[in-house]
């Protein structure tokens, strides 16, 4: 065999090689980033803490861990969960765990975004999977979670989850930024709480329930709103501020 002929012979091999091992390792990492539903309802709790003041313990709202620099966290929640300057805010851990926290002015922003910032000097904690660009898109299976109020009007501690799926990505934002719109439940309390992916993306956080009670929060920016047969189709719908405006502010 002439060398001409020996180096088509090392190219296909080379070619098939790639072929052979390849492929599957594109099938094992998808695999791997795929989270069954315990796995994502295990991972959202780790994920998302209960923001409460030291004046009323029993009522606030939810955060998620988005941010780990040594032993300081960064939560970021809704800016109406802590929108009280006077108050002393705190926050509940996964693991139960009370702290206090400090609201960050990382930015000014028009939309309903705020962070709190907490020092942990022993336990350590799960961050979010926050990417620039996030698997979303309509139709897809997504995860609400946070601490809903019960029937007494106070806080639950305990963590709840809701599934459901996105129904509206919006091309231009409500005022406070809400953009997607989904079938999970989101009841008070849970604002600020995560809307994750099936891969555990945090894809945006909860902020608006089905249904609300007072005024018209289906505005844009500009100040036009919607027609009465998206009003009908919205009001049924919870709605969340998209990981990529929280992205701006970070």
């Amino acid at each position: 065999m002439n060398r001409q002929s020996l180096n088509i012979v090392l190219s296909v091999l080379f070619f098939i090689a790639i072929l052979t091992s390849s492929s599957p390792a594109k099938i094992s990492d998808s695999s791997q980033r795929y989270f069954s539903q315990s796995q994502l309802n295990q991972y959202a709790k780790s994920v998302t803490v209960r923001i409460f003041t030291t004046k009323n313990p029993d009522r606030g709202g939810s955060g998620v861990l988005i941010k780990q620099d040594g032993n300081l966290y960064t939560v970021v929640t809704n800016n109406h969960v802590i929108d009280n300057q006077q108050d002393s805010y705190q926050i509940q851990a996964p693991d139960a765990q009370i702290y206090s926290a400090d609201i960050l002015e990382i930015s000014q922003s028009e939309d309903d975004i705020g962070f709190l910032v907490f020092y942990s000097p022993d336990s350590i904690y799960q961050i979010a999977t926050t990417l620039q660009k996030p698997m979303i898109r309509k139709r897809i299976s997504v995860t609400a979670g946070g601490f809903p109020y019960t029937d007494n009007f106070k806080q639950s501690h305990k963590f709840q989850i809701t599934k459901g799926q996105i129904t509206e990505i919006l091309n231009r934002p409500f005022v406070g930024g809400y953009q997607i719109g989904y079938t999970n439940l989101v009841a008070n309390g849970m604002s600020g709480g995560p809307l994750l992916n099936n891969y555990g993306e945090l894809i945006g956080i909860n902020g608006m329930g089905q249904e609300p009670l007072f005024g018209n929060p289906y505005i844009f920016k500009d100040g036009s709103t919607i027609s009465e047969t998206d009003w009908e189709r919205f009001n049924n719908l919870s709605w969340a501020i998209p990981m990529q405006v929280i992205n701006k502010l970070l």
